[in-house]
Order: structure tokens, then sequence, then C-alpha cells
């Protein structure tokens, strides 16, 4: 029984920390008395267990706030200065890595692009990876790195851990990448649908703002998916693949699709579908990329404009049937088809879904181009390892913790 109860003093400590840290990442900074207020636990509990934090260097002290009544207390923050997480984005035609601290700031990232015509090898692009990350924790040696996360292109079949199909790179399909890195790497990996990584950043750069809505953030690039957040959680599905949105059909006798389906969303509204469209044969061939299509949309070609226009035209007809059925109180639209002209995509957007829905669902729906700065679903990815580590840090940080007691 005296074990049973320290199990459980324990487990009730982790959990404790887990609400603190949670909500003092939203709050950014704030007292220990209005923690209390926020959590619900006593301020005593709250004030036993920042002491622990504090002494494990995962919350730190920022001066003084002025209270109610003109009393004066000390806030705290979370600690940005000791603890990082890497960042991965694994895409069709390139991978990036990057730093982060826990705070989500950006310390340092590196992209590789593919060379077209490359011919690609899953075990050698992701060695390239684990080589990149390795050389991030020795060039960071003082600093601890604590996990990473890994944005995937979809439909990434979560429970088994591997990529089900990324149309025109079958060298991914059925590789177990989380057992890859558990193999290579000291620290945890954990993987996530690219979708679902950009509607982390999103929802974490939001922040109060967004007050537990339902949170759609479309990754329109290569491929479509869309992330969902549901009272502040990724909804995943049975085998955590909701949220495929570019197999989902706009046109029964339409295009033929990779994964058997007729009329997919992606050949028709993604950066792939866009430059075949445009460029034919020559498709991917110099001069012939999507970097040129964005070019020429925002040089305003005539050719290229309205291509872009049908392909926005499209994503909107796709974006009428997710509102339909998960009536979401706020859309975000990014990635590589909202950077060659976000003004005209917006409007061809809402223009189109307005037309197919409820007068009173459009009025209650906030819909956008993103406008994040560097690559949201990256950080995103570096967002997950931070979630993992806020949901339980007593496993990333046991020594610190059992230092202190």
């Amino acid at each position: 029984m005296m074990q049973n109860r320290g199990m459980n003093q324990d487990l009730t400590q982790e959990i404790n920390r887990s609400l603190i840290l949670k909500n003092l990442r939203r709050e950014e900074m704030c007292s220990r008395a209005y923690l209390a207020g926020l959590t619900g636990l006593k301020q005593a509990t709250v004030t036993n267990i920042m002491k622990d934090l504090l002494d494990a260097e995962l919350v730190k002290e920022v001066g003084f706030l002025n209270g109610s009544k003109g009393r004066r207390s000390i806030g705290v923050s979370i600690n940005s200065e000791k603890y990082r997480v890497i960042g991965v984005r694994l895409a069709r035609k390139h991978y990036s890595v990057g730093l982060y601290d826990l705070s989500g700031g950006l310390i340092t990232e590196n992209r590789v692009d593919f060379r077209p015509g490359e011919q690609m090898d899953a075990q050698m692009t992701l060695a390239k990876i684990a080589g990149d990350m390795h050389a991030l924790m020795k060039r960071y040696k003082k600093d601890k790195i604590l996990a990473a996360g890994m944005a995937v292109p979809g439909p990434f079949i979560a429970k088994k851990n591997r990529i089900a199909l990324i149309t025109g790179a079958d060298i991914w399909k059925d590789v177990d990448i989380k057992s890859f890195f558990d193999r290579e790497m000291e620290i945890p990996v954990f993987l996530e649908h690219n979708a679902n990584a950009g509607a982390y950043a999103h929802m974490w750069d939001l922040k109060k703002d967004y007050q537990d809505d339902i949170l759609i953030y479309i990754a329109a690039g290569q491929g479509i998916g869309a992330g969902i957040i549901m009272d502040g959680k990724i909804y995943e599905g049975a085998l955590g693949t909701a949220g495929e949105i570019g197999h989902m059909s706009i046109d029964r006798n339409g295009r033929d699709c990779a994964c058997g389906n007729r009329g997919c969303l992606e050949r028709y509204a993604s950066s792939l579908e866009l430059v075949r469209e445009i460029y034919g044969d020559k498709a991917g061939t110099p001069g012939c990329n999507f970097e040129d299509v964005e070019r020429l949309v925002g040089e305003g070609d005539e050719v290229c404009v309205e291509a872009y226009r049908r392909a926005c035209e499209s994503l909107g007809i796709g974006i009428i049937s997710l509102v339909n059925v998960l009536n979401p109180n706020r859309i975000i639209i990014g990635d590589d088809m909202a950077f060659p002209n976000p003004a005209l995509m917006e409007q061809v957007v809402r223009e189109t879904v307005k037309k197919g829905v409820l007068k009173d669902v459009w009025e209650d729906l906030k819909l956008s181009v993103s406008v994040y700065e560097g690559d949201a679903i990256l950080r995103g990815a570096a967002f997950v390892a931070i979630d993992h580590i806020f949901d339980t840090p007593g496993q990333f940080i046991k020594e610190e913790f059992d230092s202190v007691k």
C-alpha cells in the first residue's frame, strides 16, 4: 500500500506540473496566485511545484507584476534558455531541420532541397536527416536537447508510424520512420502529419485568441491535408489519418488519382498539379517549377494567374465539404499554394465557400490565408515535441527533478 501511495503521489505531481506548465505557456507570464486561479490548484501546491520547476530551470522568475489593491507579485514564465527541441519537416521535394527553445523560438534552421531528377532512397534520406540532427546536437552540446518532433506528408498512418501514400514518391510507402529514429537517435522522436504540425503552430501563435475554437489548418502544398484541432487537441481519427482532404473527391468523374479514387482535390489544387497544368510534360524541368509559377503569378502573367485562380476555386470547393461536415469556427490556409498571391487566394476561396454554405455557418466562420512568418509546419513539428515534454516533464528531465528533492 505504501508503494501505491507513493506512485499515486508521483502521478499527481506530474499531472500538476503539466497543468502549470501548459497554462504558463499560454499566458506567457503571470504570478503564482494567478496560476492557482487558472488551474484550480491550491496556492501552496502551486508554490511547491513552482519551486521544483525553478530549480530544474524549466521556468524562471521575470520581475514584479502589479496586482489588485496595489499588491505586487513575482512574475514567472517558461525558461527558454536551457532546454531545446529539434523540429524536422519531411516534404516531397525537400526536408528541413531546425533547433528551437521551449517557447518555440527558432535558434537555427537548415533546408535541403532534393535536386530535380535525383533518385531518392528513403533510408538514405532518413540517414541524412539523422546526420543533420546529430550535427545540431554536437554543435549545441552545451544546451540540453530533450526531444524532436517530425512532420511528415500523408496519408500518414499514425497508429503504425508509416506513410501510406505520397503521390509521386512511392519510396516512402510502408517505411517505418519511427523505428528508424528509435535506432539512430538518443532522444525520442515524435511523428506527426504535416498539416497537424501546421495546425499546432497556428494554435500556439493565436494563444488566448484561439479560445478553444474548432481550428482547421489547411496545408495546401505538393499535397493537401487538413490539421483539425478540437478542444486544444488534434483530431486524428481511428488510424490517425483524419484530415486527408487531398483525397476527398470534388468530381466523381474527374482525374484518376494514385490513391485509387477519382477527382481528388489534390489533383486540382496542389502545387504539383498547378505546375503540370501550366507546363505540361515540361513540368519539373529547369524553368518549369513551382518557383517559376510563383514568380510569374507575382508578375501578373495572365495564363499563370488564371490557372492559379482555378486551383484556388477548386480548393474552395473542397473546403465547402469540410465546413459542412465539421462546422469549424476558424480555417487558415497555408503552405506553398498560399505564396504566389495570398490576397487573390483568400478572395477566390472566400467567394467560393460563401456561395456553398449556409448563411449562418458562413457568418460564424473566420477564413483566412496564413500570414505566418517562416515555416509553420517545421515550427509545428517542434511544438509537437514541446507538447510531449509538457505532458510528462518528469520523463524528460528526471535527473533534474530528482536532484532537487
